[in-house]
């Protein structure tokens, strides 16, 4: 009998070994972002099934994770509308995961021209995860169809007025 006790300790003293274990994988910060971009593709994917990106005519194209950079972690999905083609980036820095939150990260929208798929505009801004949803792209999108009234075509080719020049921020992606 005491050998059955022995081996029920065992099991219990494993079992709690790999709690612990648990625990402590549950607070690392790649697991953390992990989840996060788990649970935001599927609310993108949604926001182009029943969202108003849907409702506007939009399709999802392909959406993807980058995990293997050591410092920044990456989910990028592509979208088109009826005119453009986006890239959006939804960036989360290591360095910025705090001890037990993630609070920001950095998103960037990015507008092509549907045929020749030149880069028309950029913009990028910190957002607070507890406000990364549709209506924060949609916001982001806006900007760029405000500022985009400053564009000219010269010869085929995009124009932009140096005003406009802090909207563009190629330091990230």
């Amino acid at each position: 009998m005491s050998r059955v006790k022995t081996f029920n300790e065992f099991l219990n003293e494993k079992y709690s070994e790999r709690s612990l274990l648990s625990e402590k994988y549950e607070e690392n910060p790649d697991f953390r972002i992990k989840n996060l971009f788990i649970e935001l593709e599927k609310n993108i994917r949604n926001w182009f099934e029943s969202g108003t990106f849907a409702a506007n005519g939009a399709e999802l194209g392909k959406m993807e994770r980058s995990l293997a950079n050591a410092i920044d972690k990456n989910l990028i999905f592509e979208f088109n509308d009826p005119e453009y083609f986006y890239q959006v980036f939804v960036i989360v820095s290591l360095q910025e995961v705090e001890e037990d939150l993630l609070d920001e990260c950095y998103v960037k929208v990015k507008r092509y021209d549907m045929e020749s798929m030149t880069l028309l505009r950029s913009i990028g801004e910190d957002v607070k995860i507890s406000e990364l949803n549709e209506d924060k792209i949609l916001e982001m999108i806006s900007k760029l169809d405000e500022e985009s009234d400053s564009l000219t075509l010269d010869n085929g080719e995009v124009a932009v007025s140096d005003e406009d020049t802090d909207l563009e921020d190629d330091n990230l992606v």
